[in-house]
C-alpha cells in the first residue's frame, strides 16, 4: 500500500524533473515531457504496458520507448522505483485509478 500523502502539495506537471540519484548531483536535471509523465502515472497505477497504450492511444513499442526513456532520466532500475517516484512527487492519489 502506497504511504499516506495526503499533506503533499501537488507540483504543475511542467516543473516536474529527473533528478539524478545522490552521487551524481552534478549532473543537469532533466524535465520529463508530459506523455512520459501520462506513461508514469499509468505505471504507477499498476497499468501494464497493453493497458497504457490502450488508455494513451499509444503503439506498445511506443509505451516501452516512454519507459525506458523514463528510467534513463530517472535513473530507476525498474518499474517499481519509476512508481516510487511519481508517488513521492505527488503525480498520483489514492483512489486515482
Amino acid at each position: 500500500m502506497p504511504p499516506d500523502i495526503a499533506g503533499v502539495r501537488p507540483v504543475p506537471a511542467r516543473s516536474l524533473t529527473a533528478g539524478p540519484r545522490i552521487g551524481r548531483r552534478d549532473r543537469e536535471r532533466v524535465p520529463l515531457t508530459r506523455r512520459e509523465l501520462d506513461v508514469v502515472r499509468a505505471i504507477a497505477r499498476g497499468r501494464t504496458n497493453a493497458e497504457i497504450a490502450g488508455e494513451l492511444f499509444l503503439a506498445v513499442s511506443t509505451v516501452k520507448t516512454h519507459v525506458g526513456n523514463v528510467g534513463a532520466k530517472l535513473s530507476a532500475r525498474n518499474r517499481v522505483e519509476i512508481a516510487v517516484w511519481a508517488w513521492e512527487h505527488g503525480l498520483v492519489s489514492r483512489g486515482g485509478g
